[in-house]
Order: structure tokens, then sequence, then C-alpha cells
């Protein structure tokens, strides 16, 4: 591993709750949900279980529990309908095997909730998570996204790296644009009108063979008609593991300059430097992450970000986690 082990699991041991869940769904969706969460999952059997059980353990109680199983071949299906027969929140979805983000939209489609929380299988939430982004919620109708900090996390949850504590809020567009300062998929708690306004998320990165910043295109989407705003604690633990999506560096850093062609495409008074930065700080965080398992690897994006903005390269290295990788 390329950073010491925290000493501490992520959020501590996660169980289901321990309340009564009524035996019939009838019941349960007479109440409406104020949150939607979304879960695609892909061969998620490894860690299913673990996302469900902290999706179901939120303090926040008025929620329903959409799973896309996007055309998996393990037991993934299985696990998550014996969750789905214990709690009437949970209900499955299947289709073939689209992608994440036609995944996603299958669920928003679906969801009753005035909120939409995106969560991915392998990642975990703070039992607190859902209700204190929902309260940033009340009066605010200006407010599309809130969204939270993140530690990372390997496959046993031992934290590896915590997320920077950025304070971004109110218009925060150009500061999404130059550095992505949410950082992963399963942050944000999301206003469901604003949402489906911005038209979800674009399933036609996947078709070019760059899935992977689709959340990123989204997330763009909603800072130029809305504002943000972020509970400033570590309540998500994102994942990173050497069959995650995350660590196809090549196929992201594709899928991110497509996003950044697009904005360009949207936004066309934005500064230049704005996007050189942006290439720059990604070509860079990409290469670094490449670094950890395949140094050889990391050399092309390296490069790249020395060439288009050496001031971004060296942000990039400022981070302890950059140095202490540099310093192995």
């Amino acid at each position: 591993m390329i950073l010491s082990r925290s000493s501490m699991l992520v959020f501590g041991p996660v169980a289901l709750p321990s309340f009564f869940y009524p035996s019939s769904k009838a019941g349960f969706f007479d109440m409406q949900p104020a949150v939607s969460v979304i879960i695609p999952a892909y061969n998620a059997e490894m860690t299913i279980r673990h996302t469900l059980q902290s999706a179901a353990s939120q303090t926040f109680k008025q929620l329903e529990i959409i799973v896309v199983d996007d055309g998996s071949t393990d037991r993934t299906a299985e696990i998550v309908e014996a969750f789905a027969t214990s709690d009437p929140r949970i209900s499955h979805l299947r289709q073939q095997n689209q992608g994440v983000a036609a995944a996603r939209n299958l669920a928003i489609h679906a969801a009753k909730g005035e909120f939409i929380a995106p969560l991915d299988a392998d990642d975990v939430w703070h039992p607190t998570k859902l209700e204190k982004q929902h309260s940033l919620f009340q009066s605010r109708p200006s407010l599309g996204l809130v969204y939270a900090w993140y530690r990372v996390i390997d496959d046993d949850d031992w934290v590896i790296e915590c997320s920077p504590p950025t304070l971004a809020r109110g218009d925060v567009h150009n500061w999404l644009l130059v550095e992505n300062f949410i950082g992963n998929a399963s942050s944000p708690l999301i206003r469901r009108s604003v949402l489906t306004a911005t038209g979800g998320y674009d399933p036609s990165l996947r078709a070019a063979g760059a899935q992977g910043a689709e959340d990123l295109q989204m997330q763009l989407n909603i800072a130029a008609i809305c504002d943000y705003d972020v509970v400033p604690e570590y309540l998500i633990g994102y994942r990173r593991s050497p069959s995650s999506m995350s660590t196809r560096h090549v196929v992201m850093l594709t899928s991110h300059r497509i996003v950044l062609e697009t904005v360009r495409t949207q936004h066309p008074k934005l500064a230049s430097f704005l996007f050189r930065w942006s290439d720059g700080v990604a070509s860079a965080y990409y290469g670094t992450e490449a670094a950890r398992t395949s140094p050889g690897a990391a050399i092309a994006p390296l490069v790249h970000a020395a060439l288009i903005d050496p001031a971004a390269l060296f942000h990039v290295f400022a981070k302890p986690s950059a140095q202490a990788l540099w310093r192995r």
C-alpha cells in the first residue's frame, strides 16, 4: 500500500437498523419518501451488502433505496433481493448492461423522492449523511446540490487518505471546472427537479468508450444554474481498489477531456486558462494515481500536465497524498 493505513475503519462497524420493518411494502409507501437513494450495481457481490447496510442505516428515515442491476453475472441480484425481502424501502430493477449513466437514469425515472442521493455499489455512508445534507435544503429554493467530504478506503474499509476540506459554496461552477472538489459519485444530495431539468447522467460517454466523468458533467450542469452547499464533515467512504473503475486512468482522463470540450461548447465565454488548468490538474492527478500500480503509465499524463500548465502539476504534487507517493 502506498500510504500508511489509518488505525481506524472508515466509520466503524455498520449494522442494519434495529427498528421493525413492516411486512408489506404497500404499507411503507403510504408515506412518500423525501430522498431516493439510487445505486447502480454491476458485479458488485463483494461490496453491495455493506453499501446497502450503510444506506439502510441512515438516521434520515423518509427514504427509498433503488438498486439497478446493470446486467450483473455474479450474485449481485440474489443479494439485493434478499435485502429487499426484509426491507420494504429497497426495490430492485434490472437491465441489460448499458453502463452506470443509464442505470442511474433508470433509477431516477423510478424515484419518488424530492431529492436524489447517488451511491456507488462499493461506497459507504456515515449514518448521519443524508440527515445533515437534507437539513441544508430547507427554505433554500436556489440550492441544487449539497456535498460532503470523503475518506478514501481500501477493500477492508481502512482509511487510506482524506479529501481536502473544501468549503466551496454558492456559485461554484468555475471552481468545480478547474478542480473536481466533490471527487466522487456518492457525495451529493441533489434536488430531483434540477437533476432532471439538466438531463441527468449522459450515457454517450460510455458509447464513446470513455465512461467515468458522468458525475462531473452532471455536477457542472447543475452548478451552472444552481447554488451549492457543503456539510463540512467526512461522511462518505469512497472505495479505491485495483478492480474499481477509478483505477482506469486512461479512460478516466479521456472522459474528463470530453466533458471539458462539452463545457467549452456550452460556455464559450469562459476563459481558456480555466480549461488548461482543469486538464493539467486532471492529468497530474490521474498520472499520480497510475503511479500507484504502474509507474511507467504515469509518464504520459504527467508530461502532458507539465506541458499544458506546470502550475497545475505543482498544485497536485503539493498535496500530502502525492508527496507520500513520490517519497516511496
